[in-house]
């Protein structure tokens, strides 16, 4: 009997595996790519610095123009050292309230895969801080202390975005509304 049980275990177990494995590698829902702009299209890193100098009025981003600007930007900064096989697809961003969806897309002997995390950000007296509120594996979500086999990919991309990083932490106050992100250079009030 003890026999027969354990079999069902390893059975439900491996089962269990098998299913979370299917869950991670099915690519979760993206959002849109964000059409090619006609004409001259805004440098929101030179626009946030402009505005960190000037200290006017709040910077609107829209959700589509992030996506624009990190689809062009690192193309060219993210290092290619993987193979033939696997090839970065890129970085897209959902923005919602108090919270990005930041996602990560690979293509892996040409099947797309995803990763993805969800990043608040707050401020304490001096500094921006950036917390990794919870993620997924594709359609597998999961708490954020399972995210850490990410954690170099994402560190890869936080130094391909340096100098917007850099940029955006100039701002006195960073609002992430839905499809909007809100910057204001403006000194508090005293």
């Amino acid at each position: 009997m003890t026999r027969y049980l354990l079999q069902t275990l390893r059975l439900l177990l491996i089962s269990a595996l098998a299913g979370a494995v299917w869950v991670a590698h099915r690519p979760a829902a993206l959002p849109a790519a964000p059409a090619a702009k006609i004409g001259k299209s805004d440098d929101i890193l030179d626009l946030m610095r402009q505005s960190a100098i000037k200290r006017a009025a709040p910077m609107l981003v829209s959700e589509d123009d992030v996506n624009r600007h990190l689809a062009s930007v690192l193309a060219g900064r993210m290092p290619t050292g993987t193979g033939d096989w696997v090839a970065f697809e890129g970085v897209r961003i959902d923005l919602e309230p108090d919270c990005a969806h930041l996602f990560l897309i690979w293509k892996i002997k040409g099947h797309v895969r995803t990763a993805s995390v969800d990043l608040a950000i707050t401020r304490d007296d001096e500094a921006f801080h950036v917390e990794i509120l919870r993620g997924a594996y594709g359609h597998l979500e999961m708490p954020r202390g399972m995210m850490r086999p990410l954690y170099p990919a994402l560190r890869s991309v936080a130094d391909a975005l340096d100098p917007e990083i850099r940029a955006l932490f100039q701002m006195t106050k960073i609002t992430i509304t839905k499809d909007k992100l809100v910057l204001d250079p403006r000194f508090p009030p005293a």
